[in-house]
């Protein structure tokens, strides 16, 4: 398999920026008004593009997903069709971690009944760890790509595999967790 080195480590450091420069939004810059599901796609399309890497193969959400979410209880129900801060935030958080966990995991981690002041806390814990997390990945990747970037370096398929495993233990680690929930913390603790 072959890849050019040099496109690889432009890549990866386009990404490394764009990862820098992005933020989820704060409860607060939320829309106050409710939204119909057109207009919550788009915003949330907007919150969430840099994290897919193929969003035209792979949508980051549509519709149909939210009201499989609503039907399986992940998020409240709309009222009279529409979303607020709380339908928002619940999304934001279940786009972001289905992306490793499976919606059973996700549904226990983030119950859909929780008062609206503990969402809007279990979101900003959750928008604090993204802000955390992404600097320490994109340190971690930086230093899993050296060896492979030098010059005679180790080939990439190296580096795709050592992300890969790593991102399949950290996975692992969440879902262990989830399953320790109810042993001592209840839902929506910090």
């Amino acid at each position: 398999m072959f890849f050019d080195k040099a496109l690889v480590r432009e890549r990866l450091q386009e990404w490394g920026k764009t990862l820098a420069d992005y933020s989820l939004p704060g409860w607060e810059d939320f829309p106050a008004l409710p939204l119909y599901m057109d207009q919550v796609i788009y915003l949330l399309n907007g919150y969430l593009s840099p994290v897919p890497v193929h969003p035209e193969e792979d949508p980051i959400v549509t519709p149909a997903m939210i009201n499989n979410y609503v039907k399986l209880k992940i998020v409240p129900a709309p009222v009279k069709k529409r979303y607020d801060r709380l339908h928002l935030a619940y999304l934001v958080m279940v786009c972001v971690l289905k992306q490793t966990m499976n919606t059973g995991d996700i549904k226990r981690l983030l119950p859909a009944d929780l008062p609206e002041d503990a969402v809007r806390s279990l979101y900003a814990a959750f928008v604090k760890t993204v802000d955390e997390i992404k600097g320490s990945f994109c340190e971690s990747v930086r230093q899993a790509a050296r060896p492979v970037l030098e010059k005679d370096g180790l080939p990439v398929t190296q580096l795709v595999f050592r992300c890969a495993v790593a991102g399949n233990l950290y996975k692992q680690a969440a879902v262990h967790l989830v399953s320790l929930q109810g042993q001592g913390e209840k839902p929506g603790e910090s």
